[in-house]
């Protein structure tokens, strides 16, 4: 395959800086277990790209420490059925007690601590060559993703949500309280884009009314505050959920989502909008790109191509994204986290993102 060149031509050359790269956050163990190893990590693999953010996110596999440590730990839960959380079929999900009641105290993900413990990594590290440290990025599961997986599905989640809902949003405005402008928070959903795999496209209406307010009262709890929304596929042991044929159901969510941040004063967040999962190469058919065209205007896109085996895969993807939207990128970036790859395969993956970073210039 040929490789295109970017079709971004700016005016004058001094105008042009290189496309920041976004790092969805996860390490490999042991390099996540201390936030000084993961952000270092990070900062000599980045290959001069400026990043969106410097992220220390402690849980490889997302939230699955949380699932299967913590909530074991939770008086009013009990657990109704095991699992060692290697596949989507393994998993451990609860209930809780019959005459108990769950309180949004006992669901934390401890994120407060976590940031605390990142600024202070921060401090310790070379930052050379950036002029201000940059931002912190902080990972915010979704409250929906969060009660799916406490639950075990969509339905026996639906009660328990605004529980979910409370103690998400008591993390976030801790979170902005303490740090305010140095925190990029990244609300992470893999539930969004799967509710729209499991239902049939008939009832996607009502369905992206139900997820628009959800994620909506997330992010309004902190309107002021830098957000990215992460869409995404799953990628337990590496492997999604499911694997997309198009982008109609993210566009069709994010331009809902934009109508009812607006009509709430809130910004809406840059998206960060995977095109490929696991180990898979990026489409490079323009029509899984074509309902890019018609996302509203004003929301920017941080494109998920990168897939380390597949580099001319993700060159033309890139491109295909580009061409859809008919304006610039917010950054480019892997499909999710590095947290499911080797140390070698992340630093590849990161070591692509950072050369096409320097070959699509943004004005």
């Amino acid at each position: 395959m040929t490789a295109h060149a970017p079709t971004q031509t700016p005016d004058r050359e001094h105008d042009r800086h290189p496309l920041p790269v976004h790092l969805v956050g996860s390490l490999p163990r042991p390099l996540c277990e201390d936030p000084v190893t993961a952000m270092g990590w990070f900062l000599r693999h980045r290959d001069g790209a400026e990043l969106t953010a410097l992220p220390s996110d402690r849980d490889p596999r997302w939230i699955i420490d949380w699932l299967t440590h913590h909530l074991p730990t939770v008086p009013s839960l009990e657990q109704v059925r095991g699992g060692e959380s290697r596949g989507y079929d393994d998993m451990p999900y609860y209930r809780v007690r019959p005459g108990q009641h769950l309180c949004s105290e006992q669901v934390g993900l401890s994120r407060v601590e976590q940031a605390d413990a990142a600024f202070a990594a921060l401090d310790r590290l070379p930052i050379t060559g950036t002029g201000e440290a940059p931002r912190v990025q902080v990972g915010i599961p979704n409250a929906l993703d969060l009660s799916v997986f406490a639950f075990g599905s969509m339905d026996a989640a639906r009660e328990w949500l605004p529980t979910m809902q409370t103690a998400v949003v008591h993390e976030v405005t801790e979170l902005v309280a303490r740090w305010g402008d140095r925190l990029q928070l990244q609300l992470e959903t893999p539930a969004v884009l799967v509710a729209y795999h499991l239902t049939p496209p008939e009832a996607w209406p009502a369905l992206t009314t139900d997820l628009t307010r959800q994620v909506a009262g997330v992010l309004s709890a902190a309107p002021l505050a830098r957000w990215v929304l992460h869409l995404c596929y799953g990628d337990l042991a590496h492997v999604p959920v499911f694997t997309p044929t198009d982008l109609d159901p993210a566009v069709l969510f994010l331009n809902e989502l934009d109508r009812v941040l607006a009509g709430e004063r809130t910004p809406m967040p840059t998206v960060h909008l995977p095109v490929t999962s696991g180990d898979s190469p990026p489409p490079t058919d323009p029509a899984f790109y074509a309902e890019l065209r018609h996302l509203r205007p004003g929301v920017e896109v941080i494109a998920g191509v990168v897939a380390e085996d597949h580099p001319e895969e993700t060159r033309e993807a890139l491109r295909l994204v580009v061409d859809a939207l008919g304006r610039p990128l917010a950054g480019v970036a892997a499909a999710c986290g590095y947290g499911r790859r080797t140390e070698e395969t992340a630093a590849a993956n990161l070591g692509l993102a950072a050369r096409l970073a320097r070959e699509w210039s943004v004005r």
